[in-house]
């Protein structure tokens, strides 16, 4: 039984992916054209490198749905911290990169409110599965 129920779930998450992107699309107008010529390039083969985890939690939820209930069961005391593992780990590769760029002040504490509002969301719906 889910801890929060998935309509709850759902209707957090899809607040804070909206809140969360008019933060940084804010915060986003205070760089100068270099600074953000900068993040696109930094964060080019971040993206990449991203795909290879995030293709095998696809492929283990898809392994967890083809399975019987016990055996899913287990795979999802699994698959949920790995997922939210995965995404705490992206966020701190990119607040580094963030960081290393030396980029405004501000900037980088609107990012940070809104990635930790999106992941604080994402572990709620997770937990209403």
């Amino acid at each position: 039984m889910p801890l929060v129920p998935p309509p709850v779930g759902m209707a957090v998450f899809l607040a804070a992916i909206i809140v969360s992107r008019i933060i940084q699309e804010r915060a986003l107008r205070k760089l100068s054209t270099e600074e953000k010529g900068r993040l696109v390039e930094a964060f080019s083969g971040l993206r990449l490198f991203s795909l290879i985890p995030l293709a095998a939690l696809a492929g283990l939820y898809f392994l967890m749905m083809s399975l019987e209930a016990l055996t899913s069961t287990m795979l999802l005391t699994i698959f949920l911290p790995a997922t939210v593992l995965f995404s705490v780990v992206m966020q701190v590769l990119i607040h580094r990169r963030l960081r290393g760029l030396s980029l405004h002040p501000d900037y980088l504490r609107a990012y940070a409110i809104g990635r930790g509002l999106f992941l604080a969301a994402f572990i709620l719906l997770l937990l209403s599965i």
